[in-house]
């Protein structure tokens, strides 16, 4: 089974756990060297343009590219050990070609904060030459629609949300705001929509806390059980 899967470490690393089990072309070992792997992506904005990248519906600038995608970026050496440059193009290409090939798409929705730079998203790990604005409701609605169509209806869809200290503690009051507007407005669209679901880790870390670092990261055994419940739950299911 081919899955195309776009998002932060807490997706990338994870995937990557079941590759005896899929075909991931596109996600990441650690240290930002994976299978194919061009960047961690947190928000609706980004996954548009990396699948409009991927697929040359848009050309991305050199200097956009650097501020958008991990691998493309001049990382310090120090946070990891990066894939040569050189790859990239062929990496890019491989996804391309293999995109349509999937029977599912995982992506992670994480953020409303968005990041723009001349028009273009890009990512605030990558660069401060940005202007930052909150995404509403409407426009997360918009772009999930807008995900929904660059996919075709007969493929399924996976959206992954954040980490919710108020299901993870059991405590009404640890809710962060914005991260249940992400998940309430992304749970009504997989209602309404077919082939389309959403996962909530939260529900792992709730019984075994001990499966992230108490704030916005997995640990190994996190991103292991996190991949098994995706595929026990969604993939296979």
């Amino acid at each position: 089974m081919k899955i195309f899967s776009s998002g932060s470490c807490r997706l990338s690393w994870a995937i990557n756990n079941g590759h005896d089990k899929v075909v991931p072309i596109h996600s990441m070992f650690r240290n930002f060297v994976g299978i194919n792997f061009l960047g961690k992506l947190h928000n609706t904005k980004q996954h548009i343009q990396f699948i409009k990248f991927i697929k040359d519906e848009i050309i991305l600038p050199d200097d956009i590219l650097s501020k958008f995608l991990t691998a493309y970026s001049n990382p310090d050496p120090k946070k990891g050990v990066y894939d040569d440059k050189s790859l990239l193009p062929l990496k890019k290409d491989n996804i391309k070609k293999q995109f349509d090939e999937c029977e599912w798409y995982l992506f992670e929705i994480c953020s409303l904060k968005l990041y723009k730079n001349k028009g273009f998203e890009v990512q605030c790990e990558l660069t401060t030459e940005y202007n930052c604005i909150l995404q509403t409701e409407e426009e997360l609605l918009e772009d999930l629609q807008v995900i929904r169509q660059l996919i075709p209806v007969n493929k399924k869809i996976l959206f992954q949300v954040h980490f919710r200290p108020n299901i993870i503690h059991n405590d009404a009051n640890r809710a962060i705001k914005q991260r249940e507007v992400i998940y309430n407005v992304t749970n009504k669209f997989c209602e309404e929509n077919e082939n389309t679901f959403i996962y909530g880790p939260s529900i792992l870390i709730k019984t075994d806390h001990s499966l992230f670092d108490g704030d916005v990261h997995f640990y190994i055994k996190g991103t292991k059980q996190s991949f098994n419940y995706i595929y026990n739950n969604y993939l296979i299911k």
